[in-house]
C-alpha cells in the first residue's frame, strides 16, 4: 500500500500481478533464519536484519482483503 490508505489499487501492483509487503522481523531473527511467506520460504540475509524486515512478493487473484501468513524457523528448527 504505497500511499498508506489500506488498499491496494491497480496502479500499486506489479506488472505480474503482485505487491511487495514488508514482515517485520522479531529480536530472536539471525542471518540464515527462514521465513516462510503464504507457502514460499524467504532465508533472512544481513541486509533484512539491519532493515529489521523481508519483503514477500503476495500475489494478488481478486478483489477484497487479502491474508498473509507468516511463519519462522531458525537453524535449529524452532518456529
Amino acid at each position: 500500500d504505497l500511499n498508506g490508505d489500506g488498499i491496494i489499487n491497480a496502479s500499486e501492483l506489479g506488472a505480474d500481478g503482485s505487491f511487495d509487503a514488508r514482515v517485520a522481523l522479531g529480536p530472536d531473527a539471525a542471518v540464515g533464519t527462514v521465513v516462510n511467506v503464504n507457502g514460499t520460504d524467504y532465508t533472512v540475509s544481513a541486509t533484512d536484519l539491519t532493515n529489521g524486515y523481508i519483503t514477500a512478493a503476495i500475489p494478488v487473484t481478486a478483489d477484497g482483503a487479502i491474508t498473509i501468513h507468516a511463519q519462522a524457523v531458525d537453524a535449529q528448527g524452532n518456529i
